[in-house]
């Protein structure tokens, strides 16, 4: 019993130094802030000057609006992974502006080339590996130990960013015509639909062997003497078998011919690029992200003037 009250008495104490801790954090939290207030009221020139650049900033930056389209590739040839490593070095060249080479990749002029700000792909996740997509790894944060989804093989996202919404039209043509350029590709492209018609024709000469037997069974069936009950219930048998094979070899048939003509170049866009209406920096959420960043700036060479003296003397002190 002493020792519950004992524990009852230290949990009590854990709660008031954790609530004494709390209320002293928000005190100097709170002091901070209004000795920001002072610094800013007592330094508004400066604040307020790098608040208004910062402001100027934000709408200068938006002036060109930037329209973020999306669209899904469908992959019949090779894997995700392979189209992911040929399209992801745009990134980095959207980011060092480096055009002529953006443009010669997907064919453009050099001021549509411009127009192309950023461009990424991302993965669809199939949380129960049920061959159906259930979303799509914006954040690049899927667990490859995670056994109870998976990165689909089939198909890609590719976001696409440009301040020429007309651009996207043609963005279709313009990454179908960089990805099936690859000499790989084009190689295992032959080769894939090689193999298609072999198997189409191969599947086409069973199914012409099936229904020669068929035939030849029926004749001969027809030919025969009188048949017992159990006989021809057997004959019967074998005619539905055949017809049965024949109807399994036609259905691989025409999977394998839609394989080979919907998607002869391996892979697919799905639909156009699919474009945002509204714009990524609006000038309201430019002016706003670039006021803050401005004003905590001032607010630091504001502080910075403020204790010069003191930042002299402790720099000049004795190690």
């Amino acid at each position: 019993m002493e020792n519950e009250t004992r524990k009852e008495i230290d949990l009590l104490d854990v709660i008031k130094s954790a609530g004494r801790g709390i209320a002293n954090a928000c005190k100097k939290v709170g002091h901070f802030l209004g000795w920001l207030m002072r610094l800013a009221f007592q330094e508004k020139w400066i604040v307020g000057g790098f608040l208004l650049a910062g402001i100027l900033a934000g709408a200068f930056l938006s002036k060109n609006r930037v329209y973020r389209a999306e669209a899904e590739i469908r992959i019949n040839l090779h894997d995700v992974y392979y189209y992911k490593n040929l399209i992801d070095p745009m990134y980095n060249q959207c980011r060092y502006h480096d055009w002529e080479q953006i443009g010669s990749d997907l064919q453009l002029t050099p001021d549509e080339a411009k127009c192309i700000t950023n461009v990424q792909t991302f993965f669809y996740i199939d949380d129960l590996i049920d061959g159906t997509p259930n979303g799509i790894d914006y954040d690049n944060k899927f667990n490859p130990k995670d056994t109870l989804s998976a990165i689909m093989s089939d198909r890609l996202r590719l976001v696409v960013d440009a301040t020429d919404t007309t651009l996207f039209s043609k963005l279709d043509t313009c990454f179908k015509y960089f990805l099936l350029q690859n000499l790989q590709v084009v190689k295992e492209n032959q080769l894939r639909k090689k193999q298609l018609d072999e198997r189409i024709r191969a599947i086409e000469d069973e199914k012409f062997l099936l229904d020669s037997l068929r035939k030849k069974e029926y004749f001969k069936s027809k030919e025969s003497v009188q048949l017992s009950t159990d006989k021809m219930v057997l004959v019967e048998r074998e005619r539905k078998l055949y017809h049965n094979e024949v109807l399994a070899l036609e259905n691989q048939r025409q999977e394998l011919i839609w394989e080979r003509d919907v998607c002869p170049d391996g892979i697919l866009f799905t639909s156009k690029f699919e474009i945002n209406p509204h714009p990524r920096n609006f000038w309201l959420k430019q002016c706003f992200i670039f006021g803050c960043l401005f004003l905590f700036l001032g607010l630091a060479i504001a502080a910075l003037k403020i204790k010069r003296e003191d930042i002299k003397t402790y720099l000049k002190k004795g190690l």
